[in-house]
């Protein structure tokens, strides 16, 4: 039998190759078996299947082993030959893991799904999974139920697609499978199969490669994930696909789930910003029939490293515009999975917070049950509108729940150029009379003072210091709860008579704000009148303009439509200059 073997640890870091073509000669089999290396081929490979199913693939990828191949347009990988390389998945049957197959199929009965999924016996050694229609999948042997395999593109819960009787998946396209019940005790490579928390599969197939395009809808959601034989630079990746929003979903469960119907599942989608180099972890839900959330399930899922994504690894893409979302080889990487870049979904995980910005992490808890996490990340290169691969839109919402309020949208990760003057609104929403716990649970590389300004009760609590809980009756809140990196009460108690001066022209401008008759009073004293008015929320959005005629010199605007919080009024005047001033509206 003629193959290789390579262990060359310690002596080179790869193995690198222009071509690669492997076939078995009339003697024996021949096949390629790598562990803990890149392998790295320029070019094309071409692969014969052998003939004794020991060593029936032609490449093995054990121990974190890879393959990356040079830049090219397409995959012309050739040959009837496997690559075998393996992952490992949650065990519980009843969970569901999103996938994207490293492979494509070319072995057997392809595509009925199985076909390219295997149980490792040996080093080299394998069988395929039996595929079952029972409920629950099983560790040993092998046995994984059709029942749960569907791909998605589109908004509702009618738009998964069954595939579990023909797999139809193109390449990049992602599915989704339940784990499996039991242990599965053989060993390979000093690992069990399964030791009661994590199945091992081994998927075999000849290997994607290439540029691998799929088509995102505007405003729908698509499952996909890592197509290749390696890790993906999901940053890259993200970056580089301007019709989406640029953030990954990952779907997450709860480990307890133990019942197949939708009404008794727990779970929920989490968000990874590249921009922020942040993953904000699942609120978990219940679900009706119909797959509507239904209450909050009083847990979260965990945080995982996310800035590369494994093999295999499934997400979710949110659309901007209709059009191609590519995967290119200039997008993947020779990384080992481990606890700060490169995370699978599976039991038992935990990570480390990776980003090297400026981080604000918010743990806000409703009554004693759940906390929903909000991340706040500083870049100058960042602006205070929703930034591609930075602000991660809140994909699922809790019946109670908060986010920042960004373009009348939620969004769980916000990132902006830091400004001591800001004043970032959160959106919060009540199902029912809450208990509202405000904790800051991080505050990396940034060191100012954190504030709660509440502008019903123009007060600001400093949450640097402690935590706030707040006593709430069931409702909307858009426009009432900001942070903010100073306290600015002494504004709030100045007299309603406010008087902006500019010592530079000489000019006053009045402003008083009447309670009683629900009016803003604004008046000039000078030689030129007022241009222009504008009253802006603190998020920044634009509530009211107003020209005004040259020769005007007081306006008296009615405030009766305006909510109570605070705004800022920015005055033109004629002859070019701006004045701003802080102003709380409470009719």
């Amino acid at each position: 039998m003629r193959h290789f073997y390579l262990l060359c640890l310690f002596l080179c870091p790869s193995i690198a190759a222009a071509q690669l073509s492997i076939s078995p000669s009339s003697t024996g089999d021949s096949y390629l078996y790598v562990e803990n290396q890149l392998l790295y081929v320029e070019s094309d490979i071409n692969l014969e299947k052998n003939k004794s199913s020991k060593t029936e693939a032609s490449i093995y990828l054990r121990k974190e082993a890879q393959l990356i191949q040079g830049i090219k347009p397409g995959n012309s990988n050739s040959g009837d030959g496997a690559l075998s390389i393996f992952q490992e998945g949650t065990s519980n049957a009843y969970n569901y893991n999103y996938w994207c197959l490293p492979i494509e199929g070319n072995i057997g009965n392809f595509p009925k799904f199985g076909a390219a999924i295997f149980e490792p016996l040996g080093a080299t050694e394998s069988t395929q999974a039996i595929i079952t229609s029972a409920l629950d999948g099983k560790a040993s042997p092998l046995s994984i139920s059709n029942r749960w395999i569907y791909k998605f593109s589109g908004i509702n819960y009618s738009d998964w697609v069954y595939i579990g009787e023909q797999f139809i998946t193109k390449p990049g396209e992602g599915f989704t499978m339940k784990g499996v019940n039991g242990t599965n005790q053989t060993i390979v490579n000093d690992v069990m199969n399964n030791p009661g928390n994590n199945q091992r599969y081994d998927f075999r197939g000849r290997p994607n490669d290439g540029e691998i395009s799929l088509v995102i809808k505007k405003d729908e959601a698509l499952l996909t994930g890592n197509p290749y034989p390696s890790a993906l630079d999901l940053d890259l990746f993200l970056f580089d696909n301007a019709n989406t929003t640029g953030i990954a979903y990952f779907w997450d469960a709860s480990e307890y789930n133990n019942s197949h119907y939708l009404t008794d599942y727990e779970g929920g989608y989490g968000a990874y910003s590249p921009g922020a180099q942040l993953y904000a972890p699942a609120v978990f839900q219940k679900y009706n029939k119909d797959g509507s959330p239904t209450e909050d399930s009083g847990a979260s899922g965990n945080s995982y490293a996310r800035s590369l994504a494994p093999v295999a690894q499934g997400f979710m893409l949110i659309g901007t515009q209709t059009g191609p979302v590519t995967f290119k080889n200039s997008q993947r990487r020779y990384i080992s999975e481990n606890s700060t870049t490169s995370q699978f979904k599976r039991s038992n995980t935990t990570s480390k917070n990776s980003s090297e910005l400026s981080l604000i992490k918010l743990n806000i808890e409703f009554n004693d049950l759940y906390i929903r996490q909000l991340f706040l990340a500083f870049r100058p290169d960042s602006t205070n509108e929703v930034d591609h691969g930075m602000d991660a839109l809140q994909y699922g919402q809790a019946e109670s729940d908060v986010a920042w309020w960004i373009e009348n949208d939620s969004y769980v990760i916000n990132v902006l150029p830091f400004d001591e003057s800001l004043s970032i609104p959160f959106a919060l929403f009540l199902n029912e009379d809450s208990r509202v716990q405000f904790v800051i649970a991080a505050d990396t590389n940034h060191d100012k003072e954190v504030y709660l300004f509440d502008a019903a009760m123009n007060s600001y609590f400093n949450l640097s210091k402690n935590e706030r809980i707040l006593e709430l009756t069931a409702g909307e809140y858009l426009d009432r709860f900001f942070l903010s990196f100073k306290d600015d009460t002494q504004s709030l108690l100045e007299p309603t008579e406010t008087i902006l001066a500019n010592p530079v022209t000489g000019k006053f401008v009045s402003v008083v704000q009447n309670e009683f008759s629900s009016e803003l009073d604004i008046s000039i004293t000078g030689a030129k009148g007022l241009e222009a008015i504008s009253i802006y929320n603190l998020n920044g959005g634009l509530v009211y303009q107003r020209k005004l005629k040259s020769d005007e010199q007081q306006i008296v605007l009615s405030t009766s439509s305006f909510s109570n919080a605070v705004y800022i009024l920015k005055i033109n005047t004629s002859d070019k200059h701006k004045l701003f001033k802080k102003i709380v509206i409470k009719n």
